[in-house]
């Protein structure tokens, strides 16, 4: 589900530089943050506010990073410039209105690297795009505008760039994930914000569903059961400058996703399965940001 979420947003272009706060200029981050995401009947949840808001002194945000990272790490090593270096992972469970459909959050922190000042938000939107690719078994595809129009679909007139993609990923070799994202990224002097979630409108689509298959292991590969509705997912990512180590930046993503029970058969394993998918994804976005310094 972290890769599969990561490779929607990556998959939304950016939009031309606001100064605007996220808050003003980011009209779905927004509504994560609240009324909250739409995850049951007559049910939302609202996804938390950012670890490391804008605007903070050297001091304030050293003081965010040890707060997370409590007596676990050290500063140093968890600010290291390596795609190594430590990452925090923290798993929610929420109580929907459908016992039949639980809900799981995910919290994820860690250091990047690269030049964030020399890099424009469409520059990172390929970067993330890139390291969602090399990170996991996404695919996915931008939808155009006649894909669109077909559905009578306009994008919002509000000055934001709303975008939107389609994206297939096997979830833990269990379940095969299909859904099409509404995004929407927003650029700010200190992070960049892209947050998305999956669009309701393409519940049964033809072409581009919110869809899930049990999968099975067979002689021949892998073997997709039949299709059944999904929906209620959705996140931010922020990419937040920090002022020291020169160079850094605070990554963190929030996820809120629907787990229906007939994926794991009631099983949890994401306690087991998740940190080993955060690992991979942030060593292959730290590399990716990376490639950014020196105009490499």
């Amino acid at each position: 589900m972290f890769r599969f979420l990561v490779t929607l947003a990556a998959l939304t272009p950016g939009q031309p530089d606001k100064p605007a706060a996220h808050d003003d200029a980011n009209p779905l981050y927004r509504e994560l943050r609240s009324p909250g995401l739409v995850i049951g009947r007559d049910l939302r949840t609202e996804l938390p506010a950012p670890t490391m808001p804008d605007g903070l002194m050297p001091a304030e945000q050293t003081a965010v990073i040890k707060k997370l990272i409590g007596s676990t790490y050290t500063l140093d090593e968890y600010t290291r410039k390596s795609v190594v270096a430590p990452y925090s992972l923290r798993l929610r469970d929420i109580k929907t209105s459908d016992p039949k459909v639980p809900a799981r959050g995910v919290d994820v922190y860690f250091i990047a690297h690269g030049d964030f000042d020399g890099t424009d938000t469409e520059r990172f939107i390929d970067l993330i795009a890139t390291a969602a690719k090399e990170s996991g078994r996404a695919t996915g595809q931008a939808l155009s505008p006649d894909d669109l129009a077909k559905r009578k679909i306009t994008p919002a007139a509000d000055g934001n760039v709303e975008r939107f993609a389609a994206v297939t990923f096997d979830f833990l070799g269990k379940v095969r994930l299909r859904g099409t994202s509404r995004a929407v990224v927003t650029r700010t002097a200190d992070s960049v914000v892209g947050a998305a979630v999956l669009d309701p409108r393409f519940d049964g689509d033809t072409e581009f569903p919110n869809e899930w298959q049990s999968v099975t292991k067979s002689s021949g590969g892998t073997k997709p059961g039949s299709a059944n509705p999904y929906g209620g997912a959705g996140f931010y990512l922020k990419v937040t400058k920090l002022a020291e180590p020169a160079g850094a930046m605070f990554v963190e993503l929030h996820v809120v996703f629907n787990e229906p029970t007939a994926w794991f058969e009631g099983a949890n394993l994401l306690r087991s399965k998740f940190p080993f998918l955060v690992q991979e994804t942030a060593r292959a976005m730290r590399r990716e940001l990376a490639k950014a310094e020196g105009g490499k």
